[in-house]
């Protein structure tokens, strides 16, 4: 027969190098520590953040997105939909770049009308800025407008939900692979963005110019959102093009 003994662990204060005995510590003490513990791990991500944005940049963008909706037990047709976006980057520490993001969907059928805007306040951080790979975290505030479904009514509310960017070239050349996600999971209501495809980057004196071609997917299942529940998706490829000042 295998005998188990378990033995308190023994740690090192991180302040005055004093061993201690975990077994001897209260709940809330321990707590405590893990608080410290948590927050030394929140500062050394938002640390590559403040090393990388080292420069004032101002991006925009704009696609051509042909875009299939859908909705609670129907489908639209394809709509070629504009997408816009902006951000403008600083070197001040931990103040995030901001980034807004729209895009409007509307079904030329009125007899069986899907609509939807969206606004997308976006704070974000460089986590990860080199010749390798570009990488950005943050959280959004999404902001739904004049939202309608056949035969269930109109709604508009705000979302808030996480936001992640990168970019990584192919083999060190002007040819990359991109993806974009925001996604949530808030008071019952679900919702993704997706968009991944190829990029071409442009290098100029004054600008970077980068040519995009992906594939997005938007799928919001809303459950009594501003007293709409159903869910509604928007798919297709989308081109577009970014300046980088």
């Amino acid at each position: 027969m295998l005998i188990k003994a378990k033995f308190p662990r023994i740690e090192v204060d991180p302040h005055s190098h004093t061993p201690y005995c975990t077994a001897q510590l209260s709940h809330a003490t321990r707590s405590a520590i893990t608080v410290k513990r948590l927050a030394t791990a929140l500062c050394l991500l938002a640390a590559p953040a403040i090393a990388t944005a080292d420069v004032l940049a101002f991006k925009a963008g704009a696609a051509a997105w042909l875009a299939e909706g859908s909705g609670p037990a129907f489908d639209a047709g394809e709509e070629q939909q504009l997408s816009l976006t902006a951000a403008f980057e600083h070197p001040v520490p931990l103040i995030p770049n901001i980034k807004l993001r729209y895009w409007d969907y509307a079904e030329e059928d009125r007899n069986r009308p899907l609509e939807l805007t969206t606004l997308d306040a976006i704070l974000y951080y460089e986590i990860l800025d080199n010749p390798l790979i570009d990488l950005d975290l943050g959280v959004s505030a999404t902001n739904f407008q004049d939202g309608r479904a056949p035969g269930r009514g109109s709604f508009e509310g705000w979302l808030p939900q996480l936001y992640g960017t990168v970019h990584v070239p192919i083999f060190g050349s002007d040819l990359g692979v991109y993806g974009e996600a925001m996604a949530t999971s808030w008071d019952d209501t679900s919702a993704y963005d997706l968009e991944a495809g190829l990029a071409y980057t442009l290098d100029m004196p004054v600008l970077d110019l980068s040519l995009r071609l992906g594939y997005r997917q938007v799928e919001n299942d809303f459950d009594d959102f501003d007293d709409f529940s159903g869910k509604v998706e928007f798919r297709g490829w989308s081109l577009g093009l970014l300046i980088d000042l």
